[in-house]
């Protein structure tokens, strides 16, 4: 019974905090803008974002909260392009304790299915201690707190392990993310492992002057032998959506699928040169959240 009174009240903390959200995103907004988010007129790329994460803290989304989870969004893919895209996935569960590390290659990807930043690469001799604490931090508390992007709070925390994937590239395997708009990419955006390399292209592979970050690499970059497959891949897993971003990787062993992002930094992107934020906003129609 203390248990479970201890649940209850830890659950009720967590519910006033929630309700808390919409304010501090309200918030968010001025800090980053200098002026209040209006709603009714939101005219650019990062203030239909706002909007987006403010309807889905007022409202839920069922459906960006399960496409959002790296293993529930495993059906959604391989119905949408096939399982061949999908990267194979040697272990999951919930526990840690549990990952039969005789069955682990020497090297592997360690993953949390919930949010960002929450990797690791495994590489042998294999420390399970470490593993174990690695995971201990990452199920500790949902990603929703770290910038109030509602849809994360029904991901359930769980773990998983994955083939290394390999481009060649030495800080690869470099991500090639496309900002999709009514299942069309309109904007591919190419970074690298270590989040350095960071170049915008458009669909024809023509380089885009643009950045959202102070420091970063702009090396000269090859338009990918694959690059036509993924466009097709992005318009595929985009259609239905008034905006998503599609992350794939082309590794030596065919394109693979990375993520669907609807929140794209929580709305935190200050685009140089500034226009770029009208012109991604004029390309997405808002029409709401989803349906499911």
């Amino acid at each position: 019974m203390l248990d479970q009174s201890a649940t209850l009240r830890e659950a009720g903390r967590d519910a006033d905090a929630i309700a808390l959200g919409p304010g501090i995103l309200h918030g968010y907004f001025r800090s980053e803008h200098g002026r209040a988010l209006d709603r009714a007129k939101a005219r650019t790329f990062t203030e239909k974002l706002y909007c987006r994460m403010l309807d889905v803290h007022e409202k839920g989304c069922h459906t960006y909260s399960r496409l959002s989870d790296k293993l529930a969004v495993h059906d959604f893919v391989a119905q949408r392009i096939g399982e061949r895209y999908l990267t194979p996935v040697l272990w999951s569960g919930d526990d840690a304790r549990e990952i039969p590390w005789e069955r682990m290659p020497a090297e592997a990807v360690f993953k949390c299915n919930e949010g960002s930043g929450k990797g690791s690469a495994l590489r042998a001799p294999h420390d399970a201690g470490e593993a174990q604490a690695l995971a201990a931090r990452w199920q500790s508390g949902s990603y929703y707190w770290f910038r109030r992007e509602y849809h994360y709070w029904d991901v359930p925390r769980r773990l998983l392990i994955e083939e290394v994937l390999d481009d060649g590239h030495p800080d690869g395997p470099l991500d090639y993310i496309f900002f999709c708009f009514d299942g069309v990419p309109r904007l591919v955006q190419v970074g690298s492992r270590s989040h350095t390399i960071h170049r915008f292209f458009t669909p024809s592979w023509e380089p885009v002057r643009l950045t959202y970050r102070e420091r970063y690499e702009a090396p000269p970059l090859e338009r990918p032998a694959a690059f036509g497959e993924m466009l097709d891949l992005a318009a595929r897993l985009s259609k239905g959506f008034d905006f998503v971003r599609v992350d794939l990787y082309g590794c030596r062993g065919g394109v693979r699928f990375g993520e669907l992002t609807f929140t794209p930094r929580a709305g935190k992107l200050a685009f140089d040169p500034p226009e770029w934020d009208e012109r991604l906003g004029d390309w997405w129609r808002y029409g709401g959240l989803p349906h499911g």
